[in-house]
């Protein structure tokens, strides 16, 4: 009995063209959301990147930052790092003015980065390959809360990341044909009869499955992942790809902070440890 129960159980869920399980049609809506494309319900040939969350002031700082002549019409991660920049010394000013020019140079001359340490940027990472989260992952200074292992009823039926960026329509079109080479001798060979063998199963998929995840850094570690990230040497095409789509947002969030894509290409991954 529980035989037939796990067979029937996958056999419906990996026949291509069958009914789609909850689990991966909501994995669907989560990356559509993010800004990604998922192509025959079943290839993810865009990851969605979407900013989830970040740092914001409570009342009563805005209420203090006024009495101490801060300059509130920044960003709010502007006002917080001149408020920091100033309480080393309590250098505060006697009146309001603009604080542009000052927290330029202590972004572009001073190099003090460090006023930023606690803005915080949370971003969704929808459909990358597994490979690429464990990369993300081995960032000790971010923290992750990732789509779960293969001991759960959500990785019984998995999309599939293609790439497809500089690549021929032959070679796409081969990944593609692997995937559905697997998942067909998936559905005859794979017959599971207790969850033990179900998470093993699962476990034997393929390096491309897509998996979705948050993670969250601080934009000084940002900063420093871009440097030692966006690199020509050594970096995976997927993780390239993924990078200069935060960049994007956050170079919109903070112009002041980040640098441009062409500025950090150019810089050697050692810097990551200036400022």
């Amino acid at each position: 009995m529980e035989n037939i129960e796990f067979k029937i159980k996958r056999c419906y869920n990996i026949i291509l063209g069958g009914i789609m399980n909850k689990y991966k049609k909501i994995h669907l809506e989560l990356i559509n959301k993010a800004g990604g494309l998922v192509e025959e319900d079943l290839f993810v040939t865009k990851v969605g990147v979407l900013l989830t969350k970040k740092s914001s002031l409570s009342a009563q700082a805005t209420e203090l930052f006024n009495q101490l002549n801060i300059d509130t019409n920044v960003s709010e991660s502007e006002q917080h790092a001149e408020f920091n920049s100033r309480i080393t010394y309590l250098s505060f000013k006697n009146e309001k003015t603009s604080s542009v020019e000052f927290n330029r140079k202590m972004i572009q001359e001073y190099g003090h980065r460090s006023v930023y340490n606690d803005e915080y940027v949370t971003f969704l990472i929808a459909g990358c390959s597994v490979e690429t989260m464990l990369e993300f992952i081995a960032h000790n200074e971010a923290t992750v809360a990732r789509l779960t292992s293969s001991k759960t009823n959500a990785q019984n039926e998995t999309l599939y990341r293609i790439q497809k960026n500089n690549l021929s329509n032959d070679f796409i079109e081969f990944q593609k044909n692997m995937v559905k080479e697997y998942l067909n001798k998936l559905k005859i060979m794979c017959e599971p009869k207790n969850d033990i063998e179900n998470e093993i199963c699962n476990i034997l998929n393929l390096g491309n499955k897509a998996v979705s995840f948050t993670i969250t850094m601080n934009i000084k570690d940002w900063h420093k992942t871009m440097i030692g990230r966006l690199s020509k040497h050594g970096v995976e095409y997927e993780m390239l790809e993924i990078m200069e789509s935060i960049l994007e947002i956050l170079k919109n969030e903070y112009p002041l902070f980040f640098n441009t894509k062409e500025e950090y290409y150019a810089m050697n991954n050692n810097q990551k440890y200036n400022g």
